[in-house]
């Protein structure tokens, strides 16, 4: 996500959101990275293909824990999801009880990989750092496995 889309994103989500989750600790969550085509979402080696056009989301239990969208990988395979924390959530429980997953199917990009099930993934933080007036906590996905 370019400089400018990200931080029309974060006005509107702001704005979007009260006073008191804009200033939880965390901040804004950002889970960046890119996604293969392969069964572990990894490059796997030199000749693997971007997974274009997949659909990404964080899902957590409950639900609540995080303000989050789909997003679409572009055509390198680059996500980046944006979420806004909810108030009470930590980043422990943020690891714990949140996954990144891939709804696409795997053969939408490479039709002899598997039709049914999806890749999800465990997050593993980076960092946070200041951005404005407000935190942003950097996550990344860990190990994208096919369920």
């Amino acid at each position: 996500m370019e400089l400018k889309s990200l931080l029309i994103f974060l006005f509107v989500a702001i704005m979007a959101t009260s006073i008191a989750e804009a200033q939880n600790p965390l901040g804004i969550v950002h889970v960046n990275g890119t996604l293969y085509c392969t069964v572990n979402g990894g490059a796997n080696g030199p000749a693997i293909p971007p997974f274009s056009n997949a659909t990404v989301q964080l899902e957590c239990e409950p639900a609540n824990l995080v303000f989050s969208t789909n997003v679409t990988t572009n055509v390198a395979g680059r996500y980046d999801v944006i979420v806004i924390p909810s108030r009470n959530a930590t980043l422990n429980a943020i690891l714990s009880s949140c996954k990144l997953a891939v709804d696409t199917p795997l053969s939408n990009c490479n039709a002899n990989l598997p039709s049914v099930g999806r890749l999800v993934s465990t997050l593993q933080f980076v960092k946070t750092v200041p951005a404005g007036f407000l935190r942003v906590t950097y996550l990344i996905a860990t190990n994208f496995q096919l369920n």
